[in-house]
């Protein structure tokens, strides 16, 4: 402990993986919850990490195109793919990866046994709390748009507008594991703290399969567009879900940004259980009851996820003082 500073020791495993030593720089940032986060100053400005490779033998193509999302997720700049003479059938299935569940990432080259590709992108071009935002946009925006078709019978392709809630929420999980990681500032993000990233996937999550009921309920309407009264039955039920799920998703997703007061929850869950029960006691087909009352369920969801993160901002500002708990997360 110094004059005007201090002095903190750092775990040997930690040194031992960056290869570090006496005289090597680190930097400290200090975090909105005022955690101290302690990385090698060579780490500074490297977004992502270099390259990886992907082998491919021109088997169990299904798991390669997995392995493949999965290095884009947790922040690989640069994939090459060796793949023998394999390069060109697997190269279609590549292709089809690229148009329908990532953003940024792209061919760059081609060999005679390989494919290399690398995420363009610049990361912080749509921070986090953005694509947050436009996730909550686009699943109102599909609803709207699946009732529309219903009511003048016709058919406008729903998967292609879902599979930009699933590029998106790739998109944003690349960012979490890159902070995760140490390889992207925190606060480029839009998050406040390390400790709230679990609860800003799960609400990720809970949006992505938002999307993808929204498209079941499309698939289910192609069959059933000759059955009048039965659609019509699903239109007067989406009435009633749309307002409800562009309610919470503006107002409880906007506490995020702005940390305003958090609605009323029992009058909310309240509003929710009364649309629950009208679907319920539908006569519906089981196709579009299950994935209605997962639309509520999700909402519910989406109200308990928001409140752990309010919650969790607000700890650090509780206290407990002569026996007496002072909530400031009220």
């Amino acid at each position: 402990m110094g004059v005007t500073s201090l002095g903190i020791s750092l775990p040997k495993k930690w040194l031992h993986y960056y290869n570090l030593k006496q005289g090597d720089e680190v930097e400290v940032e200090i975090l909105p919850d005022y955690t101290l986060l302690v990385r090698p100053s060579f780490i500074k400005g490297n977004v992502g990490y270099n390259c990886q490779i992907l082998r491919y033998d021109g088997e169990a193509v299904n798991e390669s195109i997995m392995r493949l999302i999965s290095l884009y997720v947790n922040g690989v700049d640069s994939i090459k793919v060796v793949c023998g003479d394999q390069c060109e059938t697997f190269k279609e299935s590549i292709y089809r990866v690229l148009e329908r569940n990532v953003i940024g990432l792209e061919i760059i080259e081609e060999g005679r046994d390989y494919i290399m590709l690398a995420c363009l992108v610049d990361i912080l071009s749509l921070p986090l709390s953005e694509v947050l935002r436009k996730m909550s946009m686009l699943i109102p925006a599909l609803l709207r748009d699946l009732k529309r078709n219903m009511e003048t019978n016709t058919l406008l392709d729903m998967e292609e507008r879902d599979s930009l809630i699933d590029k998106l929420y790739l998109y944003a999980i690349r960012q979490l594991n890159m902070v995760l990681h140490g390889k992207l500032l925190l606060d480029k993000t839009g998050l406040k703290s390390m400790g709230e990233a679990v609860s800003i996937a799960n609400l990720l999550k809970i949006l992505e399969r938002m999307g993808d009921h929204i498209v079941l309920l499309h698939r289910w309407y192609n069959n059933a567009r000759g059955k009048k009264e039965v659609v019509d039955n699903v239109v007067i039920l989406l009435d009633e879900v749309i307002p409800i799920t562009e309610k919470i998703l503006n107002s409880y997703l906007a506490i995020l940004e702005n940390q305003s007061k958090i609605p009323s929850i029992e009058k909310t869950l309240s509003e929710l259980r009364i649309v629950e029960e009208k679907i319920k006691s539908s006569t519906l087909d089981a196709g579009p009851l299950i994935s209605l009352t997962r639309m509520i369920a999700y909402l519910r969801d989406i109200i308990e996820v928001v409140t752990d993160i309010v919650v969790s901002r607000k700890l650090r500002e509780s206290a407990c003082e002569e026996g007496k708990l002072v909530e400031s997360y009220k």
